[in-house]
C-alpha cells in the first residue's frame, strides 16, 4: 500500500468514525410525545372514556394507548370554562415532543 493510500484509508476510517458516532448518538436520544404525526395534538386526560388519555374525532373519544408522554413543557396555564352549568378551572399544559400536544 503505497503512502498515498494509506493516507486516504485513514481519512476515510475517521469519516465512517464520525458518522458512527453522528448515529449513535440519534439512537440515544430521548424519545418524545406519543405519535409522529406532524402538526398539532389536542388529548384530553381523565378516566371517562376508558382509558386515561384520549383524543375527539367528531365529538367521539378515540383512546392513546400509550402510557407515557414525555417531551418539553412550554405552558401551563388554568382556563375559566362553564361545566354543567358550573364555573370551574381546566389545567391546560402545552409540551414540545415529535408534535405540540396540549392537555
Amino acid at each position: 500500500m503505497t503512502p498515498e493510500q494509506t493516507s486516504e484509508l485513514f481519512t476515510l476510517l475517521m469519516r465512517q468514525e464520525e458518522l458512527l458516532k453522528q448515529l449513535i448518538a440519534s439512537i440515544n436520544k430521548p424519545k418524545v410525545g406519543l405519535h409522529s404525526d406532524a402538526g398539532n395534538c389536542r388529548i384530553y386526560c381523565n378516566r371517562h372514556n376508558g382509558s386515561l388519555w384520549y383524543t375527539l374525532n367528531n365529538s367521539e373519544a378515540s383512546a392513546i394507548t400509550q402510557t407515557a408522554l414525555t417531551g418539553y413543557l412550554k405552558e401551563l396555564k388554568f382556563e375559566k370554562c362553564e361545566r354543567r352549568g358550573k364555573e370551574v378551572y381546566k389545567l391546560l399544559i402545552t409540551i414540545q415532543a415529535d408534535v405540540r400536544f396540549v392537555d
